[in-house]
């Protein structure tokens, strides 16, 4: 079956009278939603051959045997299954989110979905015959097409669906009581299968949970900068224009980075200046200009000092026609050298910037490198070929870090640790590092996604050198180009500004919005100091009792009450306005709380003995978060107030 006629069959179920859709129909359009390959495969089998179905008297007794009698999924369905639900259930009932290997004969699945705590729930079966079976006895597509319930199979789950798993409901926050449940016995012989499965997943949380990060003070730096920035942001050339009157100019972007290889392309790379759009990584703009090679766009996104140190020159000739695209969180001599040249000053994706909606500067940049944000910027400016040079992201020969002339290969700490990951060419293995690693995996997942979006775009990979970027095509760039010498690239004037009215008027609503996140914030502090005078003064005499033996008189009435201040505190952060702003330097320390009490809030606790406990410890362990919470929110309104003197 082809891609359009698979599509084709989704659409003429979609347009059905959905009373007429069969319980194998409906849950088809569940799986579609958000695994397609899987659906297809579905249609595909057209009946199931290497599994039988027994079914009873019983509705629930039903049974799934191997076509050969080899072996059968259940001794007794109807029992086996009641007593693995009442187990399950005791053990996982506070469970938010759930991973489940097997999908049995569907019975245990729907009676788990009875429990509206299990917020999300993730289920992987080896055997596509099996899921065909049960799609056909139980309707799950409520629960499917909600996201609730994902049915899938490891053959057609890449790291991007495990990465979208990673942000649904309850899942990161159960990362450290994460668990692949086996459903029954018969699954018993998958083992390659599961671990695979537990690989994907805990290296998912792994890096998601470096994306958060742990240092709050990197991302308060970030927010000053941004803020202080805001003015000269404004005066800057708006990044919609730029995608507006240069999108589809060009057929051709090359984007140069500094890896290693970078110095044997630089030849071809002058050759071509005039036939694509060339952009670049900070990092590169000295060398280029050192090779007489003009880029039309330079790329920036540290907020670090030493980055500036790549734009420490006068302004010339050589920068007449480039455009500087630079993150507004960067370092502020930055800003001091690039005066004089064509600053456009982004907001990226990020929680503090896109609380001010404007689309005129936002939003883009969502990769961790210079890099990521020059094919971000190539991908919106809808080239149709792509081409990375330079992009190693891997030592060289002699365990070289950077090609020759980079700025700051000196002091480069390459003391870190090696890994290793598939070389370019797909000839042996490269060392590389973490940082590099996380670069590359960053590419691969964004580059999943575009061509998804866009199936007739080329990404080419002409580093000839380092490690392998999956979904890229590897070409040597002389090859390449090739194709491209009869592409003229276009004289271009330079984007238009923001007039003098434009500009008050936007400078007037950043004003409002900066003292809107003031004043929530002092109401926020004030509310979990309070909180936690209350709550210290209650759980030192509960501990004092405690020692004392005297349990019986611990105010548990006046505990029970304070959790549920707690909760109505942490509707507050599930408030836009926190979420823009403040969560961004209170994230790291939220989601490492989270882990922590999730482990708390899914114990077991059958007796009223436990639930008192259980209650005490919960409460306890809040002391500390209201009162770190209520520290990092001063913090941020204290910094605020410095970096936005340009509100005065």
């Amino acid at each position: 079956m082809s891609n359009e006629e698979f599509s084709q069959i989704i659409v003429a179920l979609t347009k059905k009278d959905k009373k007429l859709l069969s319980i194998f129909e409906k849950n088809l359009l569940g799986v579609a939603y958000y695994l397609a390959p899987l659906a297809k495969k579905l249609i595909e089998l057209g009946g199931n051959k290497s599994f039988d179905v027994y079914a009873g008297s019983n509705p629930l007794d039903i049974n799934i045997i191997a076509a050969d009698g080899s072996k059968y999924m259940y001794e007794n369905p109807v029992s086996d299954v009641e007593k693995q639900l009442e187990s399950f259930e005791k053990a996982y009932s506070l469970y938010g989110s759930l991973f489940i290997y097997g999908l049995g004969n569907g019975v245990l699945l729907k009676g788990i979905l009875q429990n509206q705590t299990h917020k999300t729930i993730v289920v992987f079966e080896p055997e596509i015959e099996i899921i065909y079976i049960v799609f056909h006895l139980f309707d799950f597509s409520k629960e499917l097409l909600s996201s609730r319930l994902v049915i899938a199979s490891s053959e057609f789950f890449a790291p991007t669906h495990y990465y979208a798993i990673s942000q649904m409901k309850e899942v990161l926050s159960h990362a450290r009581v994460y668990n692949l449940y086996i459903n029954c016995s018969f699954y018993d012989t998958y083992h390659a299968d599961m671990s695979k499965i537990n690989e994907n997943t805990a290296n998912t949380f792994t890096h998601r949970l470096k994306e958060i990060g742990n240092d709050s003070t990197d991302a308060l730096i970030g927010i000053n900068y941004t803020t202080a920035h805001i003015p000269d942001m404004i005066e800057s050339i708006p990044l919609k224009n730029i995608i507006k009157e240069r999108a589809k100019k060009t057929k051709t972007a090359i984007i140069v980075s500094t890896g290693p290889s970078l110095n044997k392309q630089l030849e071809l790379l002058k050759q071509v200046q005039n036939h694509a759009t060339i952009i670049i990584a900070d990092s590169s703009y000295p060398i280029l200009k050192a090779h007489g090679i003009k880029p039309d766009y330079v790329t920036s996104i540290e907020r670090v000092e030493c980055t500036s140190e790549f734009f420490n020159s006068e302004p010339s000739e050589f920068d007449k026609d480039i455009i500087f695209l630079t993150a507004t969180l960067t370092h502020p001599i930055t800003l001091n050298y690039l005066k004089g040249r064509n600053a456009a000053y982004i907001l990226r994706p990020l929680p503090y910037e896109l609380g001010f909606d404007d689309e005129d500067f936002g939003y883009i940049g969502s990769g961790q490198s210079a890099a990521h944000l020059s094919f971000d910027i190539a991908v919106a400016l809808e080239h149709e070929r792509i081409i990375f040079i330079g992009q190693d992201l891997a030592y060289g020969e002699g365990r070289s870090s950077h090609a020759k002339g980079h700025v700051l290969s000196g002091n480069y700490d390459k003391s870190q640790a090696s890994k290793y990951t598939i070389a370019y060419g797909g000839d042996g293995m490269a060392e590389t590092m973490e940082v590099w690693n996380l670069f590359r995996e960053y590419f691969e997942h964004i580059i999943t996604i575009i061509q998804s979006k866009k199936q007739n775009l080329l990404i080419y990979n002409c580093t000839q050198g380092g490690a392998r970027i999956a979904g890229t095509i590897e070409k040597p760039f002389k090859a390449v180009l090739e194709e491209i010498f009869d592409e003229i690239k276009p004289s271009m004037p330079l984007p238009t500004k923001l007039n003098e009215v434009q500009q008050k008027t936007k400078l007037k609503r950043y004003k409002k919005h900066i003292q809107k996140i003031m004043a929530f914030g002092k109401d926020l502090q004030d509310k979990c100091e309070k909180l936690f005078l209350e709550l210290a003064k209650q759980v030192e005499l509960a501990k004092e009792l405690k020692e004392q033996g005297k349990d019986e008189q611990i105010d548990f009435d006046s505990l029970q009450k304070i959790s549920a201040k707690l909760d109505k505190i942490k509707e507050l952060f599930e408030d836009k306005l926190f979420k823009d702003t403040y969560y961004t330097i209170t994230a790291s320390f939220i989601r490492n709380q989270e882990l922590e009490l999730t482990t708390i809030k899914v114990r077991p606790s059958n007796t009223d003995e436990e639930k008192k406990q259980k209650l005490l410890e919960w409460v306890s362990v809040h002391g500390h978060w209201l009162f770190s919470i209520a520290g990092m929110i001063s913090v941020m309104r204290e910094n605020l107030e410095k970096s936005a003197l340009w509100l005065k």
